[in-house]
């Protein structure tokens, strides 16, 4: 096998891949409701997407509608400040371990030091 050279035929183009813009989320609403009526792989191939991709817009869709598909957060202010403090709470909890255990390192290296 030392020495093997792979010969590509002429119809084997590199190309770089295309800039793709985003669909909008109506775009994504016309493609899935064309996607329900012609078939999911067809229409996957026709608007040059693949075919997870679109199974992915028609679950978020399923599930929380436009705006699931349109990808911004749907949350009430009331559930957000509470998320907020949760986070607040974690991140002091974070910052409190960190200064036990460099306090814990430093004690260590001043008893290794008196030794």
């Amino acid at each position: 096998m030392i020495g093997l050279r792979l010969k590509f035929d002429k119809s084997f183009n590199l190309e770089p891949m295309k800039n793709r813009k985003r669909k909008t989320t109506q775009e994504k609403l016309t493609i899935i409701k064309e996607a329900a009526d012609n078939g999911w792989v067809e229409t996957a191939r026709k608007h040059d997407i693949s075919y997870p991709t679109l199974q992915s817009w028609k679950l978020r869709f399923e599930s929380g509608g436009e705006t699931a598909l349109s990808g911004k957060l749907d949350i009430s202010s009331g559930e957000l400040k509470k998320l907020m403090r949760e986070n607040q709470k974690l991140k002091e909890l974070v910052a409190e371990k960190e200064l036990e255990i460099r306090i814990k390192d430093e004690l260590l290296k001043k008893r290794n030091f008196v030794r």
